[in-house]
């Protein structure tokens, strides 16, 4: 509290400091280090990410007390299963089915007992204009290609379905030439397999939980159950058993996705935060499937609280459609008015979620002013940690993504700082740093750490 209140340093001095930091290429020593990447991940398909998830006796059980190897989508009806988080004493179960009628409906209980209780829910789908704006997907920098040229040559070649006198015919010769036939980097409009179009996502909130109960819970019409605890109650601490809170981010379909997702799972976080770059489906929305059903054995059994990344809501010109339509955050009960921002407090901690640099962030703006009464309600009593996520960082010492977060930076550090929020965790660099607590390119004692873990 009293570093909350300390002074701050001028603007003159922030511009200055930002300069000098500029030109260096580099943080003042001893503000961050360095990481050495690892190589580069090999795409998996959704087949056998069904298989390398049936080899893992471990994840088959995903904490459940159903059957002991894993069902795959042809053999359970509910699939891609996820819990997040909602209001205080609330969970959210989120899946995904293939046929409409099927009851939004999960059953639940207290573990060691009957699965005694029962929410419901509302299901829905959503669709998407197929823009695959990013060259990665075709021929990446590194790794192998996650859409081949005969994946888009049958969406684009519709010789099939319209005779050639239509507007809508296209015949290719080679699947090579199907990238050419983009339009605006998305497949054309008049196409009619140009429109993706989800299962049925099915969102059921658990309500009347208590803090800290181990649960266990089935969707409708499914063979499997699976566990989770819910979170600990605002202010609840346990000095024999500290909080353990699992994050992660800049996730993808890959080997080395599964591999993290198989660490984390092993870790035993009791919840998780995943800080933007979900899937990397940049405008191919199949591949959102494919991180679904791959991400299950941890986001099933361990809570998650997701925010945006650029892959998230600008590639492929998705808007976060297909993340706001599959991972609810808790906004409505943050008196926030997007769920692109929200707050939540569990244990020691109060967490909040932010768009970052995908929204405006001025005084004027609303994720400004919602961070401003967000900060304004905490009790340092009650949750004396204070915790933001976004995606893109203020502070980076790799070259790329150099200070794309200056402007949002220049706009909220000084709110942040005042307030004394202890962290801040980004995704975007794919490496891991941490710094000092800093304000304004300097350290200082009642500044924030930031910790990137992309």
């Amino acid at each position: 509290l009293l570093c909350a209140a300390a002074a701050s340093p001028s603007a003159e001095r922030l511009r200055r400091s930002g300069e000098q930091a500029a030109a260096r290429g580099r943080f003042p020593p001893g503000v961050t280090s360095s990481f050495q990447r690892p190589r580069a991940a090999r795409p998996l398909s959704h087949e056998e990410v069904l298989r390398r998830l049936a080899e893992s006796t471990e994840e088959g059980r995903a904490g459940a007390s159903g059957p002991s190897r894993r069902l795959g989508a042809e053999e359970d009806s509910a699939q891609q299963v996820h819990l997040g988080f909602l209001g205080p004493g609330e969970a959210v179960v989120t899946y995904v089915t293939k046929d409409r009628g099927l009851e939004s409906r999960v059953k639940f209980g207290a573990a060691g007992g009957e699965m005694d209780r029962s929410a419901v829910g509302t299901a829905s789908v959503y669709q998407s204009l197929l823009c695959p704006t990013n060259d990665n997907l075709f021929s990446p920098t590194l790794g192998d290609v996650m859409v081949t040229d005969q994946d888009l040559a049958d969406v684009i070649d519709t010789s099939a379905l319209f005779p050639a006198t239509s507007k809508s015919y296209v015949k290719l010769a080679s699947p090579g030439q199907a990238v050419s036939k983009l339009a605006d980097g998305c497949v054309p409009y008049k196409n009619p397999r140009a429109f993706y179009v989800s299962g049925y996502i099915h969102t059921v909130p658990l309500k009347g939980l208590t803090p800290g109960q181990r649960y266990v819970y089935a969707p409708e019409g499914s063979g499997r159950s699976f566990a989770f605890t819910a979170p600990r109650a605002p202010g609840a601490s346990d000095p024999g058993k500290p909080m353990r809170i699992g994050v992660w981010a800049d996730v993808g379909t890959t080997n080395v996705s599964l591999a993290t997702m198989r660490e984390l799972l092993s870790l035993a976080p009791e919840a998780a935060l995943l800080v933007g770059d979900l899937s990397y489906a940049d405008g191919w929305a199949p591949i959102w499937d494919r991180f679904g059903t791959m991400m299950e054995p941890l986001m099933a059994t361990v809570g998650h609280l997701t925010v945006v990344g650029n892959h998230d809501i600008s590639e492929g010109f998705t808007q976060a459609v297909d993340w706001m339509s599959r991972y609810p955050t808790p906004w409505q009960a943050s008196n926030s008015t997007t769920p692109l921002q929200y707050t939540y407090e569990m244990g020691l901690m109060y967490v909040i979620g932010l768009p970052g640099s995908y929204a405006p962030t001025g005084s004027d703006s609303a994720q400004y002013q919602f961070l401003e009464e967000a900060l304004a309600r905490v009790n340092r009593t009650r949750t004396p940690w204070v915790v933001v996520q976004f995606h893109t960082p203020w502070y980076n010492s790799c070259d790329h993504h150099y200070e794309e977060g200056y402007k949002a930076r220049v706009d909220q550090e000084a709110l942040l700082y005042s307030y004394g929020v202890d962290l801040a965790f980004n995704g975007h660099v794919h490496s891991y740093e941490r710094t000092h607590p800093v304000f304004k390119y300097q350290v200082d004692e009642c500044g924030i750490r930031h910790i990137v873990i992309g």
